[in-house]
């Protein structure tokens, strides 16, 4: 049999030709190779097992009679050296083929700046040639122009391209040219931008935009690590990767000669928001492969001038331009170079003035064409070498689908196409929502209901966060979908619950059911399930109502920062061709320029009303577009209607008020007049008293801290926060946040628990009331507040101004904030508490 020879003791190196152990000094030991295919075995199992467990393998194994446990615990480590040190090889080799795919882009970009420097020069010793001859026979070149321009006025007229393929192969190398100047060449003025990102943190090369072109323009220069057809085939597939993508249609193609293929595209985008028309492009799109084995696709806009067939016209749709873009790619070792330019103009005139930033920046197009396509091609490459699946076994493409169907539903939603059936209701009404009905195809497909109403506005707000304010609606998705449907009418029950819940129909439970992260970081998909309480006079029937959701753009904060909360009703029996009924909200950052006015509504059948928006004061702004989509039956739609539009003005009423916690720190306009003031700090209004401003302040920090109303879901007036707190059921006491925490307030229940009055408040502190043994001190959960502003205490005990103990099922503590975000006092609140 043959033998294999494993170093052990003092060496890790495997040794041919040794010697047997006894006469080593049993420095070597010899393995046979079964023994080796038992160790290989147990290592998968366990790489580094303890004295126990080897004592058990070679209990277990006969093929591992005559060695020991030392023995074998040095194969293992010496196996664990020999696969780190693959590994560390293996990433090595991965980070020097990068850098040599690098190295190789940079000389290409070097050469190509030499040739361009070389031909600079050849064209202006020619310039120069050809001024001098001029000067000299001016009188001599005039006459012949004019003679030229005699002749060429009794030529007749020829059109410019005939309408063959050569006239069309013709174009395309026009357009081909025009796109490697960009690629390559010195045709645009590019700049590169650190606020957008390429996808992976590793990736060698950079983005680039330009702001002195026509329309707006962006490019990458990067390496992928992808063979050049693979990332053809994807980057040709739009609508797969773009999310604001609706359709790409081939309507017509024709070979072309030297191999490649000539294509007539019709593209269609959504609109962003509900204040603009969505646009549409008419390109011709033209494949080659050039002589060094570098692949160009090249696209642009064409007209009935360049004599190819007539466009299709969609009246919901502005017509776009699209200037020479594409991308070039260079085969690489272990992957491809690319230069991706997407060179637009996306006919911002035509768009309202109050959200026409978001037409005329480049950056946005790096963003939300550039990065998208590049991260598709990222996660497709990790796909093909990481099998991994997410959660309950689900891979990549299927949380990826799923993802898309919510984001396309949402966007069918807000532009709401005729051709997919939607019909504007009341138009002429007064009022910031925009309503529209749809009528099913197919009833039988759709269970109880064979028509859907949409209701969707656009809400301006000042100053505000979009992740931040995405990231509150998300925690308090009860207090905003939680209204009493039941009480407007009976018809709600039906059909419309399969979609919303009611706060007599269902109640939410817990929290959402993380299914995994799709192709963006910081976008997640999860499942949210509410039960459903029987209500035998309306015949509904206990059960769960699950709800799909993705969120997205938490963490994103640069030009244009965009975040979204979307969600749709599912079950068991969805099928995958199934249209979603998408629902939520998109809030989109506008760059700084665009003055708009606070807290405005704005639908899109007024666009010049969004255009007088004005621009009188300029402070960052931000747009929210929320769309919700509630199926019925056909003979309830008047009734349905009204009850939709109530519940969607609760939730447009619900999004102000929380609207200022999503501001900046400082940038309250209820808060920045107090702090010239030091008088004021803790007052919200200048006629409060100090009682007064401390109960606010109470709900406030309670609310922002902890993500829940200290008086529920629905938050009274603040004219009554005094009495609510002075009354509440809870011990609420206040304390200040200074080396000696004395108490400064006591509600009834608070004065109560200390058997004290309001004025011996002072002379208690938190320790004398925490105090005790086997109880907590302000000192040791102090770090905890500090950290997320809150602590929650466990049952215990504390002691009265009497000496009494008194015990309680629970207490929490959190951070009072002033109005200049500062922490003057803590408030602590114990609930359920009685004397023992």
């Amino acid at each position: 049999m043959a033998i294999t020879e494993n170093a052990v003791g003092e060496t890790s190196k495997r040794v041919k030709g040794a010697k047997s152990g006894h006469e080593q000094g049993s420095k070597y030991t010899r393995y046979t190779e079964a023994q080796i295919e038992v160790l290989e075995k147990v290592y998968a199992e366990c790489s580094n097992p303890n004295y126990f467990q080897r004592s058990k393998i070679l209990r277990e194994q006969p093929n591992l009679r005559g060695i020991d446990s030392k023995q074998l615990k040095v194969w293992f480590q010496n196996h664990r050296s020999r696969e780190k040190q693959k590994k560390e090889n293996g990433e090595l080799l991965a980070e020097n083929k990068k850098l040599a795919a690098a190295n190789e882009l940079l000389r290409e970009e070097n050469d190509c700046l030499q040739q361009k420097v070389a031909q600079l020069i050849c064209e202006n010793e020619y310039l120069q040639t050809q001024f001098l001859s001029l000067i000299s026979r001016n009188k001599a070149t005039t006459k012949t122009t004019d003679l030229g321009l005699a002749a060429r006025a009794n030529s007749p007229q020829l059109p410019l391209w005939s309408a063959d393929n050569n006239s069309l192969l013709v174009l395309a190398e026009e357009i081909r040219e025009e796109f490697l100047c960009k690629a390559t060449g010195t045709a645009v003025n590019w700049k590169a931008i650190l606020t957008v990102k390429l996808p992976s943190p590793s990736s060698v090369g950079a983005i680039y935009v330009s702001d002195t072109c026509i329309g707006v323009a962006a490019r990458a220069c990067t390496i992928i690590p992808i063979e050049p057809v693979k990332i053809i085939e994807i980057l040709k597939d739009r609508a797969s990767w773009s999310r604001n993508c609706r359709n790409v249609d081939v309507l017509a193609e024709y070979p072309a000669g030297n191999g490649g293929a000539i294509e007539l595209i019709y593209t269609q985008y959504y609109a962003p928001t509900t204040m603009a028309c969505a646009r549409d492009f008419w390109t011709l799109r033209y494949t080659s492969v050039s002589v060094d084995g570098s692949f160009v696709v090249c696209e642009k806009s064409v007209s009935g001038s360049d004599a190819v067939p007539s466009s299709p016209a969609v009246l919901e749709f502005v017509r776009g331009r699209m200037l020479a873009s594409g991308y070039l790619i260079h085969p690489c070792e272990g992957g491809s170079i690319i230069h991706l330019i997407d060179h637009l103009d996306l006919e911002a005139s035509s768009v309202p003035e109050v959200v026409r930033p978001l037409y005329e920046s480049s950056e946005l197009v790096a963003k939300n064409m550039i990065v998208p396509a590049l991260e598709y091609i990222e996660h497709t490459a990790s796909e093909t070498h990481d099998k991994r699946s997410h959660a309950y076994g689900e891979g990549p493409a299927f949380l990826r689908s799923f993802s898309q169907r919510l984001s396309r539903g949402f966007n069918d939603a807000i532009t709401g196409f005729t051709e997919d059936g939607w019909t504007l209701l009341d138009a002429d009404a007064p009022g910031d929502i925009i309503v529209s009905v749809k009528r099913l195809k197919n009833f039988e497909d759709n269970r109880n209901y064979d028509s859907v109403i949409c209701m969707k506005a656009s809400l301006l707000l000042q100053k505000v966060l979009p992740a931040k304010l995405m990231m509150l609606l998300k925690e308090r998705r009860s207090c905003w979908m939680n209204i009493n449907l039941a009480d407007h009418s009976a018809v709600f029950l039906g059909p419309a619950c399969f979609a919303f819940p009611g706060s007599r129909t269902y109640n939410l439970s817990g929290t959402g059911v993380l299914l995994g992260h799709t192709n963006y970081e910081d976008e997640i998909l999860e499942v949210l399930r509410f039960d459903r309480i029987a209500h035998p006079q309306h015949n509904v029937s206990s059960g769960d109502l699950y709800h799909l959701q993705i969120c997205n753009g938490m963490e994103d904060s640069g030009v244009g920062a965009c975040s979204e909360l979307i969600f749709a009703p599912i079950d068991r029996t969805i099928t995958n061709d199934a249209v979603l009924l998408s629902s939520g909200f998109r809030i989109i950052s506008l760059p700084s320029n665009a003055g708009l006015q606070s807290s405005a509504n704005m639908n899109s059948t007024g666009p010049s009303n969004a255009t007088n928006v004005g621009t009188a004061a300029s402070k960052p702004s931000s747009v929210l577009i929320l769309a919700f989509q509630f199926p019925f039956e056909t003979h309830l739609q008047d009734k349905v209607a009204s009850i939709a539009r109530k519940y969607v003005q609760h939730v447009i009423s619900y999004v102000k008020n929380i609207s200022l916690e999503a501001m900046p720190s400082g940038s309250n306009p209820e808060t920045a007049s107090n702090k010239s003031d030091p008088a004021t700090r803790l007052m919200i209004a200048p006629d409060s008293t100090y009682a007064a401003t401390l109960a606010n302040l109470i709900c406030q920090s309670y609310r922002s801290n902890l993500g829940v109303e200290i008086f529920g879901c629905n938050c009274p007036s603040t004219d009554s926060l005094l009495e609510l707190i002075r009354h509440h059921q809870y011990a609420i006491l206040c304390f200040a946040f200074t080396s000696l925490p004395v108490c400064l307030y006591a509600n009834q229940a608070g004065l109560d628990l200390l058997e004290t009055t309001a004025n011996n408040l002072l002379s208690l502190t938190v320790d004398r009331i925490l105090g005790g043994s086997n109880n907590f001190s302000l000192s040791s959960i102090l770090p905890t507040i500090m950290q997320q502003g809150y602590a929650i205490l466990p049952p215990g005990y504390c002691i009265s101004e009497m000496n009494r103990r008194v015990s309680y099922e629970q207490a929490v503590v959190w951070q009072v904030q002033g109005s200049d975000g500062s922490v003057p006092c803590l408030a602590l609140a114990f609930m359920n508490w009685s004397f023992t």
